[in-house]
């Protein structure tokens, strides 16, 4: 079975950074709030506060962006092996200005799918892509994998109507 990629969010990014961030400072806290002559009591308390405080709470928000992030990735991963196979048409492809790598913007395909029988269309999005695709693009339709519990998630498998891409340096 072929290796997907389901791509790290933003968010999942910033919990990868913050939790092991926030699990230095709050070791670094406990132990030198610990320590007996850091400046007194009242200073082993104030670095049990300070360093243990922020450690504590960088811990919690990066402990809940990662498992938003890895919540997200699971759902798609779900899609992918147990959903409902569509083909979407794809209406845009387009930078993503809010997040930068390397001073440049990822790209994001939009897709929309027309259920039959419905007047309702779904907009999904694709994982981000570090290259602009529109010139090797396969095909204008690409397969939408929904899930069958929540039609709300959706894996775009871009991957099926690009050729493999390799960057060279």
């Amino acid at each position: 079975m072929e290796r997907k990629k389901f791509g790290w969010t933003s968010k999942g990014l910033v919990g990868l950074i913050f939790l092991p961030l926030g699990l230095i400072y709050l070791v670094l806290g406990v132990c030198l709030g610990h320590l007996p002559n850091v400046g007194g009591p009242a200073g082993s308390r104030l670095f049990l506060y300070i360093f243990g405080g922020l450690g504590l709470v960088f811990s919690v928000l990066g402990f809940l962006f990662l498992a938003s992030d890895l919540h997200r990735r699971a759902l798609l991963r779900r899609a992918w092996e147990s959903g409902n196979y569509v083909m979407a048409t794809i209406a845009d492809i387009s930078p993503r200005g809010n997040v930068r790598i390397n001073g440049r913007s990822p790209y994001v395909v939009e897709c929309h799918y027309t259920e039959p029988g419905r007047d309702l269309t779904h907009v999904y999005f694709s994982r981000y892509l570090y290259t602009d695709v529109r010139d090797l693009l396969k095909s204008d339709q690409v397969p939408v994998y929904i899930d069958r519990m929540n039609e709300d998630v959706g894996f775009v498998d871009i991957d099926a109507v690009l050729p493999e891409i390799r960057i060279h340096k």
